[in-house]
């Protein structure tokens, strides 16, 4: 298990495949597509495994809005939208004497980009990531912006938008640290041509905490409205329902992981998010199939 700085995952990816060892890292794959084709080499050249852990795999809410999407219950979908939850930096959650003050953010490598750090890698990942796998289909080209609006310790964006064209689609991929309260479900939220998909949360009923349900939309109309229907997720796979339990089963047993979790999907969404980057430095739309992508 390795979860150094995003720009590090290459070379300590590579250290592990030289071992022969069998690897699992967290999301993002790395910082960069070429980063991403190093590791690939080194894992298909040691015949060895790479699981990249997202934790949205494990919502079951997540997996029933596929599993919706593929049945066609909104029709063909045109577009799918990802916000992350309210967020305000990856080191702003501790209070008290266990706050971080600006001056010990500064050298954290989350605030530089470099080393892999900002908030695009952080969270527009995940939209990368369940765009490819709910669509199906590789993405053509991305638009990217970011921007620093309130996390002056290092040169890494606090804010990030990408916008990607599919085959048939789009996606809307919105990272940010510095929302105090979303206010709204943040989703993912899915688009078709006969309704939509919301990703949120209800209260349980026996009041302790909420439950991720997918709100179903199929009702034509304008305004908020209540959803046609409100489903929870199955049950997670026995012996499958956390990252342990489905590394180990697909070592053992040789079944493919979840899509999300796999090598090649994550390289795809590692293109999407290298377009993304690309675009915000040159200002122009960019490719995620282009000539490195082709050659990897």
């Amino acid at each position: 298990i390795f979860c150094p700085e995003n720009a590090k995952h290459p070379e300590v990816a590579e250290a592990i495949a030289a071992a022969g060892a069998h690897m699992l890292t967290e999301k993002p794959m790395a910082a960069d597509l070429p980063g991403a084709l190093r590791m690939a080499r080194a894992v298909r050249s040691a015949g060895v495994s790479l699981m990249v852990n997202w934790p949205i795999t494990w919502s079951p809410a997540v997996r029933k809005a596929k599993e919706l999407i593929d049945a066609g219950r909104i029709g063909e979908v045109w577009e799918v939208k990802w916000r992350n939850g309210a967020s305000m930096g990856p080191l702003a959650y501790g209070t008290g004497d266990q706050a971080f003050s600006d001056d010990e953010k500064a050298p954290e490598w989350w605030h530089h980009a470099a080393p892999g750090g900002g908030a695009l890698l952080d969270y527009c990942c995940y939209g990368a990531c369940l765009s490819r796998w709910y669509l199906g289909k590789g993405a053509t080209a991305a638009y990217g912006i970011k921007a620093n609006l309130n996390s002056p310790y290092g040169d890494a964006e606090d804010n990030a938008i990408i916008t990607v064209r599919f085959p048939r689609a789009l996606a809307i991929l919105e990272g940010t640290w510095t929302t105090w309260n979303v206010g709204v479900p943040t989703g993912p939220i899915v688009y078709g041509t006969q309704g939509t998909l919301v990703v949120s949360s209800r209260p349980r009923p026996d009041g302790a905490g909420t439950v991720p349900v997918v709100e179903v939309h199929t009702s034509r109309g304008h305004g908020i409205a209540e959803p046609d229907e409100v489903l929870e997720g199955d049950p997670l796979p026995e012996g499958r329902a956390t990252l342990a339990e489905e590394f180990i089963h697909h070592l053992e047993t040789g079944e493919p992981l979840h899509p999300t979790l796999q090598m090649d999907l994550n390289l795809e969404a590692m293109a999407i998010l290298d377009a993304g980057i690309r675009s915000a430095a040159s200002g122009k739309l960019e490719l995620v199939n282009d000539a490195i992508w082709s050659i990897g």
